[in-house]
């Protein structure tokens, strides 16, 4: 007891030792700096409200603000109506654009989960984070392609019937050469309009390629996808009835019978899928002017030599990119029909497309499919990758401006 009331008079007598007499006591400012520049900056700031006025420099000189400030109008992500990136929307055949999103609405090609026809809306939601206001972009040397040379426009949804496939088939088609027919606005630039199309299921492709056949004739398509989508309808849905035979896994088969596909130039990406047999399958791929690049074969090959071998194959062909969401891994791409373990991630995908753009590979039409959001998380996992895809074409689309091919 004794030393324990011992021990606490040392501690106070060790206090009263240290305290400063009367008069010696010094303040410690806030700021250490001498340098006014630093001393104002701190002062415009939130925390500059915390200082005594005393101990800032006098006179004080407010920094101006380097840039004016941003009106948001309707641009914040949450707020307004729910177009692509808050573009605007606007009657497409009536109107003058040189770049638009489309809508398809369409599932009734599906072989496994259907619900694709919502994709097209759970693309714009997808999208409700990307904005004009705030379009430049760090990967893209500060290129805002919203405010470039191209009108950027959503043109809302083409109209198909959900009750007989090959009616929708043709609906989509004639919506699809309606729009195609505008002139667009920056003819300096551009001689025809060029579109996007948020899916739906990958059967849309058909009906777009016939659409852009007139103005394209034959065209090389990047068929980016964990499936072939070239199987013959005796393979992939018994060919027993016209209905039947035209799905999601046949488009490319009958679009190669129309002609409307190159003869060579044509490509598969992160493939990965089964097959119905062991050699008809790609035999018949083949036949239809595909070669593939595995989804495997990116990680001995690099995401550089997997774009200097499409250069390669496309050669001088007119492009057509049709993106399956099913690329990518489920881990990146959850929602969607035809699920293959074992794909691209986001950020490889996104490289492989800007190194095409790099390249100016000439691009005349694109599509997303296969996004099915009652699969996908409450992260939007799938919706927001959607939504950087067609950013990706997009920027793409504004690199390349295209010219039609002389009569």
């Amino acid at each position: 007891m004794v030393f324990i009331l011992y021990f606490f008079a040392c501690l106070g007598l060790a206090a009263a030792a240290s305290e400063p007499e009367p008069g010696n006591y010094q303040h410690q400012s806030f700021l250490k700096n001498d340098d006014p520049f630093q001393q104002n900056f701190v002062a415009t700031t939130v925390f500059g409200r915390r200082l005594i006025d005393a101990e800032l420099a006098e006179p004080l000189a407010l920094l101006p603000p380097r840039f004016s400030s941003r009106k948001f109008d309707d641009d914040y992500p949450y707020e307004g109506i729910g177009t692509f990136a808050h573009l605007e929307y606007v009657e497409c055949t009536e109107s003058k654009f040189d770049i638009g999103i489309v809508g398809h609405p369409f599932d009734l090609g599906v072989s496994y989960r259907p619900g694709a026809r919502f994709g097209p809306n759970g693309g714009r939601n997808g999208a409700r984070r990307l904005s004009p206001a705030a379009g430049w972009d760090m990967d893209h040397n500060g290129v805002n392609p919203f405010r470039s040379w191209a009108k950027v426009v959503d043109c809302g949804d083409i109209y198909n019937t959900p009750f007989d496939k090959l009616v929708a088939i043709h609906e989509l088609e004639r919506g699809m050469k309606a729009l195609g027919k505008q002139t667009p606005q920056n003819t300096s630039a551009a001689d025809a309009v060029r579109l996007i199309a948020i899916g739906g299921d990958h059967t849309i492709t058909l009906p777009i390629l016939r659409a852009l056949h007139s103005t394209w004739g034959r065209v090389a398509v990047l068929h980016f996808d964990s499936h072939l989508d070239t199987w013959d309808p005796k393979q992939l849905g018994g060919g027993l009835t016209r209905h039947a035979e035209v799905n999601h896994g046949t488009m490319l088969h009958i679009a190669h019978e129309e002609g409307l596909l190159s003869n060579h130039s044509n490509m598969h990406l992160g493939s990965r899928s089964s097959l119905f047999d062991e050699h008809y399958d790609l035999n018949n791929d083949l036949r239809c002017g595909f070669s593939y690049i595995r989804a495997r074969a990116l990680d001995q090959m690099g995401v550089d030599k997997v774009v200097q071998k499409i250069i390669e194959t496309v050669g001088t062909e007119y492009v057509y990119l049709s993106v399956d969401i099913d690329v990518l891994d489920p881990a990146f791409a959850p929602a969607t029909g035809t699920i293959e373990p074992g794909g691209w991630t986001t950020r490889e995908l996104l490289a492989i497309i800007k190194g095409l753009s790099d390249a100016k590979l000439p691009i005349i039409g694109s599509d997303v499919v296969e996004f099915t959001p009652i699969y996908d998380n409450a992260a939007e996992t799938t919706g927001i990758a959607v939504s950087q895809i067609i950013l990706e074409i997009l920027h793409w689309m504004v690199h390349v401006p295209v010219k039609k091919p002389q009569a």
